[in-house]
């Protein structure tokens, strides 16, 4: 049966298989929407990190051969990108010292654009909202662009296809 033809409960029931074997192959760690797990999974592997044992750490979200602490942030967007797919989910601490910034496309979940950017020009470039008592930026070319960025497209893109 094709997928247009599934009831509600059937692509309910569809995706929740996939997210299980999804988590069995241990791309994803929660029953969340997998784009924040998939982005974290691509950039331990592609830069050899190690996932943080607990995926609840306000904190950050793996670290580094180099003791490096990363908080990865991931949007699935659209080409182009439409008003409000660039901003990130809350940063609530800034206890790391990089943030893997990930655009996944809407279609297919590749990787549009990655980098990696110092906490501090982060911080530098975030809004404070008072009522989540957090910051947030959007993932624009101004932000991933920086001098300080590091472009990992490549890399991301060639751990998803390993």
């Amino acid at each position: 049966m094709s997928i247009q033809n599934q009831s509600v409960g059937e692509l309910l029931a569809g995706y929740a298989q996939v997210l299980a074997e999804l988590r069995r192959r241990r791309v994803v760690r929660t029953n969340n929407a997998p784009a924040g797990d998939y982005a974290e999974w691509l950039v331990a592997r592609a830069l050899g990190g190690t996932l943080a044992e607990d995926n609840s750490v306000k904190s950050h979200d793996l670290t580094l051969p180099t003791g490096e602490r990363l908080q990865v942030k991931a949007r699935v967007i659209s080409e182009p990108p439409k008003r409000g797919q660039l901003q990130t989910s809350a940063f609530r601490s800034w206890d790391f010292e990089l943030s893997a910034l990930v655009l996944l496309r809407d279609t297919d979940y590749c990787v549009v654009r990655a980098a990696l950017v110092p906490a501090e020009i982060v911080r530098e470039q975030s809004r404070f909202a008072a009522h989540t008592n957090a910051h947030s930026v959007h993932m624009n070319s101004r932000l991933m662009g920086h001098a300080r960025a590091v472009d990992i497209t490549a890399q991301l893109r060639a751990a998803a296809e390993g």
